[in-house]
Formats: C-alpha cells, structure tokens, sequence
C-alpha cells in the first residue's frame, strides 16, 4: 500500500516535459508546474510566435509569463528526495524499437497509449491528458496505436498535399484561359467596332 502512495508521489510531483522530479519548480498562470528550465526551453522555442502556451491545457498567454518559483513545490520535492523517492525506478515506460513512440515526448520518448486521428498523433500517458480534460479534445478520435497506422496517416497527409497542389495547378491554368480568353474578346470588339466606324465612314 506504502509503494503504491510513493509511485502517486512521484508523479503528483514529476514534470511533464522532462517526466522527472521537479527541478526548480515554477507555477504559470494557468496553474501547471514545470521545472524551470523545462518551461523556459519550451517557450524558447515558441519565441518566434506573439502567443505562448501551457503544454499540459494548451492555455496561451501574451505575453509571455514572468516565471516565479514555487517555494511550497520545491519544499516538497526536497522532503520526497531526503524520504529516498528520488531512488525509486521511474513509473514509465520508454519506446522501444517495436512501439509507438509519442509524438509530443522530447529526448527519450515514452510508449504511446493513444492515436488521435484528429491530431494524426500519438500520445503517451502525460501528453495525453489535455485529450481527457480539454473541452477543445472532445470531439477527437482516440485509437489503440499502431505503426501501421502512423504510416497510413502520414500517407494521408501526403495526398492532402498532392491533391491540393494538382487543384492550384488546375485553378491557375483555368485562370490563365479566362485571361485569354478576356483578351480575345476585346481584341475581336476593338475589330469589330474599327470595321462599323469604317463602313459608317463610307456611306
């Protein structure tokens, strides 16, 4: 009973980016922690867009939040440490070669529970709550994962492109032809009317 209240421990107190311990723990606005760091690469890399986001609910804020450490977390988390949590193996589960990694996951990727067929993206258990408790989710599809069906997704949105780009090719040729045949008929007007202004003429 002991070992099971460590494991919630451990993930009550884990950052979702890096899915270790909270380091330097800072709260954003819409209430998620991360460690420090973690939070500040995130956003780092969003820099080159106005909005920033929480990668948890998906919250976006402008401007970007100033970061305030958590002193209640990081106390905590010094009191799980000294208690010899931070020894305990970690409560997840990497991808191997076979699996279906998670898409969101960076550095060592975790084992995808679910495919959204909406987001055509697979996700592990952390990246994956937004989906549960987002009213944005609602409507996606969740599937079991599979490579099969990662490929046959990504064979989707290759067709999506072709398609689109053979419907620009055939839009522009069409557009190309009312030009034209714009420029004809104007030409065939200007001939007609120099041809009724001459004969006007001569009678």
């Amino acid at each position: 009973m002991a070992q099971k209240r460590v494991k919630l421990d451990r993930e009550t107190f884990s950052c979702s980016i890096c899915l270790d311990l909270l380091k330097d723990p800072v709260t954003i606005p819409c209430g998620h922690s991360y460690c420090r760091n973690c939070i500040r690469t995130h956003w780092d890399l969003e820099d080159g867009k106005e909005i920033h986001s929480c990668p948890q609910c998906r919250q976006t804020f402008r401007p970007r939040p100033v970061l305030v450490k958590n002193t209640m977390l990081a106390d905590l988390v010094e009191e799980l440490k000294k208690s010899g949590l931070q020894a305990a193996p970690a409560d997840h589960c990497y991808a191997g070669p076979e699996d279906v990694a998670c898409d969101v996951c960076t550095g060592r990727k975790l084992k995808a529970l679910k495919f959204c067929l909406v987001c055509l993206a697979s996700y592990c258990k952390k990246h994956l709550q937004p989906h549960y408790e987002s009213p944005t989710f609602k409507t996606h599809k969740l599937v079991e994962p599979s490579k099969k069906l990662q490929e046959v997704s990504q064979k989707n949105i290759q067709q999506r492109i072709q398609d689109r780009e053979k419907y620009m090719k055939v839009l522009q040729q069409e557009v190309e032809v009312i030009n034209g045949s714009a420029d004809k008929a104007v030409e065939d007007s200007e001939k007609i009317f120099t041809e009724l202004i001459r004969l006007m003429e001569k009678r």
